[in-house]
């Protein structure tokens, strides 16, 4: 026979053939020493590989520990980024709350001590961002220098409200 029926002998194996293309097939078999070649090795690859299937072993409730271990360190980087946002906007917050009547009085030509607060903590923010981006593994140390930073701002104020305001 000059037709061979290569493309159909993985089917055969796996007895998906109509009843008319098996017994083609079982015919071409008895004929042709190379597609019966051909189906030997595909029948050896299917026991290999049903033999290896068998013998891997299936992950247990370690590895699924281990991924979660994994895991786990980049959600709890994301909670002290988070948490520094929060506390930055809650030391914000007071800090203007509890200055805001006495920031409003000028002390430098067009500018009064709450512009100026709020451009040293913009650029202080603005500075603990692009760190804190760049290395998120030192957060909790960021909002330490933040909470001291916000300190030597608030220092600063209240060294700038004791001044005497300039006359105009």
């Amino acid at each position: 026979m000059e037709t061979h029926v290569r493309d159909l002998l993985p089917a055969f194996m796996d007895d998906a053939l109509s009843e008319t293309d098996r017994k083609m097939v079982e015919a071409h078999l008895a004929l042709c020493p190379d597609c019966r070649r051909e189906l030997e090795e595909l029948e050896t690859v299917k026991t290999e590989i049903s033999r290896f299937y068998h013998s891997v072993d299936v992950p247990g409730i370690q590895f699924e520990k281990a991924v979660l271990a994994k895991i786990m360190p980049q959600e709890k980087m994301a909670m002290h980024y988070r948490v520094f946002v929060w506390f930055f906007a809650v030391c914000c917050a007071a800090s203007v709350l509890c200055a805001y009547p006495v920031m409003r009085k000028p002390f430098y030509v067009g500018m009064n001590i709450f512009q100026a607060l709020c451009n040293i903590l913009s650029s202080g923010f603005h500075i603990a961002l692009s760190i804190l981006s760049a290395l998120p593994a030192l957060s909790a140390g960021i909002m330490v220098v933040m909470a001291v930073i916000l300190a030597v701002c608030i220092w600063i104020l209240f060294g700038l409200l004791t001044m005497k305001p300039v006359k105009e």
